[in-house]
């Protein structure tokens, strides 16, 4: 059974027994700062769980993609050396909320491995929370599994909570039996205990029956409910009958692919065979030879790559980007994890590369996001090889000097100020170093590394900082929840002012009854024309008023169905009940709105430009600018931000009127309609369409995407677009900030003036250009710049400076030199002349400038060998409470500090031996 027969299998089997298939959540967690990644099946479920969201069913089958590489769920570092570790992995799911229980949750279970996959029921054992009879009673009776297979755990191994309050439960897991070869434990219980290979976790149950006030204070749920979940890849391993999960056709046509395209020797047929072979060597703990050791070396490189082309791919699809920090940064340590393996096997051609284009093959059918950001995916990770490649050798060349340092002290550690130097200069992430130096049998200091990190440490364990759900957040969702069933009625496309009634009222941390002059909180009301924040648009503001009452409204964002109006009562009282007008702020509405109609058509353009690979990664619209990330690997040139400026204003110019129309999200897309990255969308979708096809063979209009945004009804009212910044977000991502309408020409006008300013100053008739002039002025500028510079060179007796040279290391002399100028270029044609006096030696030459203080050091040639240049600077400035850096003949640095000038000297003449 190949694996995409498994995956459907499950999905059609839990269908079949009335669940709803729910379609997997993103990667990056929505609207939960609890998580760094989707790291389970019922992320995407929580507060269903909770009580704090009714959807219309009662019981769903999924397949969720999950990465677990950083945080408290970290399996990064056993990616590999195990058969069943994984960064990406897909938890397949059956999920009951107040519905089914353990019966029929037992039930599913068993019949859907042992009927519906066939999986022998001897290869099967049960573990069950040390005090829940009743679910082992369930399964000895009703389904048959022998009481010797059905196994107790504590509460570490078999009791779940959420967290330290809320629902929780006792787990039963159901784990298979891959052999006697693959254990060094007989006893099935004593192995799965010590968590050996042999005997795998394949499916948890994990029954929500209780809800805990506090800490061992449980009181039974009154709808209890079941989170199941599956190791998709060991629920493969099993049916395929491959003990590793890297053997099962889930990876076997990556790895292949790799290796083919790196023109590898390795064949993973061999490798795998040459495994099964010597299994039991490799499972003992047993001491290997060198070819032993060289081969397994290789195999544990083929599938870490395999493993992370996955979670690479997965991730920059759901739209995360390798970067110095948070989420970006665990990316960006996979993805250097994966480049640094690829290099020991091939050091000319890349494997992640290829490797993630064979698992967009594979699995772009059920995953679409693969295939529709393929260009982006791939060109992410090309960015980031060719970027890390760059410094892997030289960091490598540093790691190795340590090395031997190291041996030569007969020390087996790596000080932290050398992690920090390949983690700051060369880009190595803290646990590549330390997975080096384990694989030459050092260890790493990282508390060391974390001393001299100071506060960057977070970023080196993951910067993400994590917080529990506060009091408030959760009131806020509890009462948007509870109102649900009066979704608020929104009229804002067509009108920005309405009658509204006010159903509910929030302080921000409890429900209440009214809002008095001064306070702040949450107001629901039955119908309004604010536009609720969502799409990169931003909330409306405007006013409540009444006879009783004068309240702001500072934003309005989206609860579910319910829209939170976030305002602040200016005078009198608002009341539960009351009626009030509702006004958007008229101005600001009309700005936003022409700026967001603006972003589509500048999106179209971006693509029309620069090519099809542009999608949206990001964008913020608000009444001042819209701001604008997309995926592209090089700035826009001057010619191409000119070219999309044009396009977009002649769309302007022809004044289309914008078509809206609401139609279901499949014909949306038939109908050639983009959706926008990262957004949610439901069964019916609302379309916006502006402009005429670009060519006449084309016909599609300029623009037609998925939007809930507020928009111009006519593209006339845009009036002008212009871009006024464009910039890296990070690598392969851009972002345009632009303005539109009242700006644009603001902007005109500002610029116009200043024009007439710089002219009527510079003298210049009309017909000269300003350019033109400013140009031969700074020419004038660098030929005075060069005459001054000669003048103070001129001025320094380069002679008498050279007599005062002291001899060390036979003929060769020192000479230094402290100057009152603090111009480089000056300073070093200074050092030059002076090396050339003394032909052979080291000449140290110190400027003085306000704050910090140049230094210029030069190692003639032939003494290279014995003093380098670099060195020399460090220990001098050092003193000086400076640094530097260089080649070996030439380096130059900075020192704040010149009253120890003499002990500096006194350093440079001990490392050359002058007494």
């Amino acid at each position: 059974m190949k694996n995409t027969e498994v995956r459907n299998a499950f999905v059609n089997y839990f269908k079949k027994n009335g669940h709803t298939h729910v379609a997997s959540s993103s990667l990056i967690p929505e609207n939960d700062p609890t998580l760094l990644f989707t790291n389970a099946g019922m992320n995407q479920f929580k507060n269903c769980f909770l009580g704090l969201e009714k959807r219309d069913y009662t019981k769903a089958v999924t397949s969720q993609k999950c990465v677990r590489a950083g945080g408290k769920h970290n399996d990064l570092d056993n990616v590999g050396f195990t058969a069943r570790h994984h960064t990406f992995f897909e938890m397949l799911g059956n999920f009951s909320f107040g519905d089914y229980f353990k019966k029929d949750a037992i039930h599913y279970a068993w019949e859907f491995l042992t009927v519906e996959l066939k999986i022998p029921k001897d290869k099967l054992y049960v573990t069950v929370f040390l005090d829940d009879d009743e679910a082992a009673d369930i399964w000895h009776k009703q389904e048959g599994v022998p009481k010797d297979r059905i196994f107790r755990l504590g509460e570490k191994d078999n009791f779940w909570r959420m967290g330290d309050v809320g629902p929780c439960g006792p787990c039963s897991e159901i784990f298979y039996d891959h052999g006697p070869d693959f254990g060094k434990i007989a006893d099935p219980f004593e192995s799965i205990k010590a968590g050996e290979d042999r005997y795998v976790e394949i499916w948890n149950l994990v029954f929500m029956q209780f809800e805990e006030t506090a800490p061992g204070q449980m009181t039974p749920l009154p709808k209890p409910s079941v989170d199941t979940g599956s190791g998709f890849e060991r629920l493969t391993a099993a049916v395929q009958d491959c003990w590793n999960n890297y053997n099962t056709d889930l990876f076997q046509e990556i790895i292949k692919t790799g290796l083919a395209k790196a023109n590898s020797k390795l064949d993973y047929n061999e490798m795998m065979k040459w495994e099964r072979a010597n299994i039991k060597t490799l499972n003992s703990g047993a001491a290997l030879s060198t070819e032993q050791k060289q081969k397994f070396e290789d195999l544990t490189a083929v599938r870490v790559l395999a493993d992370h082309c996955r979670s690479t791919s997965f991730l920059l699809a759901d739209g995360a980007l390798p970067s110095n920090e948070g989420r970006g940064y665990v990316l960006r340590r996979i993805m250097r994890r994966a480049i640094r393996y690829g290099r020991k096997i091939s050091t000319e051609k890349s494997l992640l590369l290829p490797m993630a284009e064979a698992l967009i093959v594979a699995m772009g059918d059920f995953y679409p996001e693969l295939k529709q950001r393929k260009d982006a995916i791939l060109s992410t990770i090309r960015d980031e090889e060719a970027r890390f490649l760059q410094t892997l050798d030289n960091g490598t060349v540093i790691f190795h000097d340590e090395i031997k340092k190291l041996k030569a002290a007969n020390s087996k550690t790596i000080s932290g100020e050398t992690i920090f130097k390949l983690y700051d200069t060369y880009g190595f992430p803290v646990d590549l170093t330390a997975l080096m130096a384990a694989e030459l049998g050092f260890a790493v200091d990282e508390a060391g590394f974390e001393k001299v990190m100071q506060a960057s440490k977070e970023k080196a364990k993951s910067s993400w900082k994590a917080k529990s759900l506060q009091a408030d957040e959760k009131h806020v969702i509890e009462f948007g929840q509870k109102h649900s069933s009066q979704p608020t009625k929104f009229i804002g496309y067509d009108h920005l002012v309405a009658k509204s009634k006010v159903i509910a009222l929030s302080n921000g941390s409890k429900e209440v009854a009214s809002l008095k002059a001064g306070e702040t909180g949450y107001a629901i009301l039955d119908t309004t024309p604010f536009y609720a924040e969502g799409g990169g648009q931003v909330g409306d503001h405007g006013l409540l008023l009444s006879t009783n009452v004068d309240a702001k409204v500072h934003d309005c964002v989206k609860q579910g169905s319910v829209f939170l109006h976030q305002i602040e009562v200016i005078t009198g009282e608002l009341k539960l009940n009351e009626t009030v007008n509702a006004h958007v702020e008229s101005k600001e509405r009309r700005q936003t709105a022409s700026n967001h109609s603006a972003t589509h058509l500048m999106h179209s353009a971006l693509r029309i430009v620069l090519g099809t690979h542009v999608t949206q990664a990001g964008s913020l619209v608000d009444s001042s600018k819209t701001r604008f990330d997309f995926t592209h690997n090089k700035p826009l040139t001057a010619e191409e931000i000119k070219k999309i400026e044009e396009l977009v204003n002649t769309e302007i110019s022809h004044a289309h009127t914008v078509k809206v129309e609401n139609m279901g999200h499949k014909a949306a897309i038939d109908k050639g309609a983009m959706a926008l990255f990262g957004e949610k969308y439901g069964d019916e979708v609302r379309v916006l369409t502006m402009g005429q096809p670009v060519l006449a063979a084309n016909e599609k209009p300029f623009s037609i995407e998925l939007c809930g945004g507020t928009h111009v009804h006519n593209t006339a009212e845009i009036r002008a677009f212009k871009i006024t910044s464009e910039s890296g977000v990070s690598a392969g991502v851009r972002r345009i900030e632009a303005i539109t309408g009242d700006a644009v020409i603001e902007l005109f006008m500002k610029n116009t003036e200043e024009v007439k300013q710089a002219r009527q100053a510079t003298g210049l008739a009309s017909d000269k250009s300003i350019v033109e002039w400013i140009e031969a002025k700074k020419e004038e500028v660098k030929d005075l710049q060069k005459q001054i510079k000669k003048a103070q060179s001129g001025q320094i007796n380069v002679d008498e400076i050279a007599k005062t040279a002291q001899t060390f290391a036979g003929d060769a002399k020192y000479v230094f030199a402290d100057l009152a100028l603090d111009d480089r270029e000056v300073l070093s044609q200074i050092n030059d002349q002076l090396k050339n006096k003394i032909q052979k030696g080291v000449v140290i030459v110190m400027g003085s400038g306000e704050a910090t203080h140049p230094v210029i050091i030069s190692v003639t040639k032939d003494l290279t060998s014995q003093y380098q240049a670099g060195t020399l600077l460090k220990d001098f400035a050092q003193v000086l409470g400076g640094k530097g850096g260089g080649r070996p003949d030439f380096a130059q640095g900075a020192v704040p500090d010149r009253s120890k000038i003499k002990e500096a000297n006194q350093v440079v003449y001990t490392k050359l031996g002058i007494k």
